[in-house]
Parts: C-alpha cells; structure tokens; sequence
C-alpha cells in the first residue's frame, strides 16, 4: 500500500525571511520609532490574516488569502501604532512581491526526494494561491507538478474546514494512492491548529517546530510524529 505525505505549504515548506527582510529595509526607522521590530509586525499581519481568510470563508465571503494579506498590511501597522500614512503603496508592493517568491525550508528538498525514493507520494495542500506556489517550488527546484497540489482556491474553502482534508482525500484516491482510512496518508504542517482538523478528517500527522515552536498539547493533543526539522521527519516517516 503506498503511503502519501500531504505538506501544508506557507510556513511548513517555505519561511518568511525575505519579507521581514523587506519590512526591515522598507520600514525599519519607522518601526523602531515606536519600539516595533519587524519580526513582530510580520506575524501580527501574518497571523490576523490568517484569521480574516479564515473567518471570510466560514462566513460564505471567501477572498484568496494574497488580497487579504495585501489589503491589511496596513491595518496591522495601524494596531502596533504606525500610522497607515507612513507605509506606502509601493512599501506594500514591495513586500508583498517577497510573498510571492518565498524559499524553502532547509532540508526541505532531500525531505521531498527522500520520501519519494522510500515510495511515498508526496503532495501539497495549501491556503495559497496555485501558480504562485507551484512557482515556490520551481524556484527552490522541487519536483511538484499540479495534480500534487491541492490550493483552498480551488474549492473556495478555507483551512482548517473539513472539506479541505476531504478534498484532499478524494484527490489522492483520484489517483490511487491508498485508500481513506488505511492508516498509511499523513499530513504534515508547522501549525497545530492544520493538524488537528487534518487528525479528525483521518490523516495521521506529522508536527514541525520551525515556526510556533511549541504544539500545546495540552490544546491539541497529540500527533503522531514530531520533528524538528526536514531531516528529522524524513528519518521519522521513513521507519513508520
């Protein structure tokens, strides 16, 4: 029975870096007026828009998370006292433009090949937009073809809702990779909150720690592997 790794993709595969690099340059004397780092700026936008794309589905209202991020840089500046006069168009363009070319987690690749040459199908599931994170991997040289990419675009339904792991199961069933159910699709994401809808909808599941650092099992429960980086979830999926 072949068994399927299903990665979340912003913030599990690829890091955010070159946007708060951005921010740093862009806006850094602004931010470190009012005592803002930028670190700090970009997770609270990060973060709440998160929320908006989330809540704007559950409402019937869903926009693809790039608008959202894009029309409430601003906003987030505004809650952490930088006024929104102070932040460009061309600051904004400039930051969301390192959105669109995020790099890859290290060890992110040999994680990709490593599963592949041990028989595992591997596949993205994403918030994103398609193209633009089809075009994260071709940047970063990872094999992943359309088919291998499920984006919440495509059914207009945002994550953490159950119809994105459904989906998702239906899509590697399309394509005949194990059953739902057989214990052998995983799901794989940096985000605990990814992970325990993924666990109900009846993926096992796989934590990182890069980005929250912590999975508060005593919110979440716990998962079936957890692993510090891309060479340590290989070596853990690999002995399942």
């Amino acid at each position: 029975m072949t068994k399927s790794a299903s990665f979340d993709v912003l913030g599990t595969c690829f890091h955010f870096q070159p946007a708060i690099d951005t921010i740093a340059e862009r806006l850094g004397s602004k931010l470190n007026a009012i005592g803002v780092d930028p670190k700090s700026l970009f997770f609270s936008w990060f973060y709440a828009a998160q929320r908006d794309f989330t809540y704007a589905s559950m409402c019937g209202a869903y926009k693809p998370i790039a608008q959202i991020f894009k029309l409430t840089f601003k906003r987030a500046c505004l809650i952490l006292d930088l006024p929104a006069d102070q932040v460009s168009d061309d600051d904004v363009a400039a930051i969301m433009q390192q959105i669109t070319k995020l790099p890859p987690r290290e060890g992110l690749k040999e994680c990709y090949d490593g599963l592949r040459a041990a028989g595992w199908d591997v596949s993205g599931v994403t918030n994103g937009g398609k193209q633009t994170s089809l075009k994260y991997y071709e940047l970063a040289n990872i094999e992943l073809d359309s088919d291998h990419l499920l984006s919440c675009d495509d059914i207009q339904v945002a994550k953490p809702d159950v119809k994105v792991y459904q989906t998702a199961h239906l899509h590697l069933t399309s394509r005949g990779v194990g059953q739902e159910g057989d214990g052998e699709r995983w799901f794989v994401a940096a985000h605990a909150w990814d992970l325990i809808a993924a666990r109900k909808a009846g993926f096992k599941t796989a934590y990182l720690y890069h980005e929250e650092h912590d999975p508060v099992t005593e919110i979440f429960g716990q998962f079936d592997i957890y692993a510090r980086d891309f060479n340590e979830l290989l070596q853990k999926m690999k002995a399942v």
